[in-house]
């Protein structure tokens, strides 16, 4: 479902039939600032809204796939990561956590 746009940005396909509902609640402030910003960018509230929550969404995701390590956590990781050791108590269970979480998971 996800592909780049021209400009190499992640965005969801608009290919699909549009047929699921999301409401919200807003102060008058926040619903007014929202209509202005649309049309300040050309869009529909809705148009708006949703490009913006989905680039939120999905950079919350890609910061939950990614883990990032120094230098110093690299080399220690692959230093852990060759040595021919057996996995302690620890480890299994947080290996059981992680399987459980990723089955448990919508697949993102």
């Amino acid at each position: 479902m996800a592909f780049s746009n021209a400009e190499g940005e992640k965005t969801l396909s608009n290919v699909a039939q549009k047929n699921a509902r999301l409401e919200l609640r807003s102060t008058h402030d926040q619903k007014v600032l929202i209509e202005k910003a649309a049309s300040l960018m050309g869009q529909s509230v809705t148009s708006f809204v949703l490009s913006n929550v989905l680039k939120d969404a999905m950079e919350v995701i890609t910061k939950h796939q990614i883990t990032e390590l120094s230098l110093n956590d690299w080399t220690r990781f692959n230093t852990v990561r060759e040595a021919d050791l057996e996995p302690n108590e620890a480890l299994v269970e947080a290996m059981k956590n992680h399987k459980n979480r990723v089955l448990n998971s919508d697949g993102f």
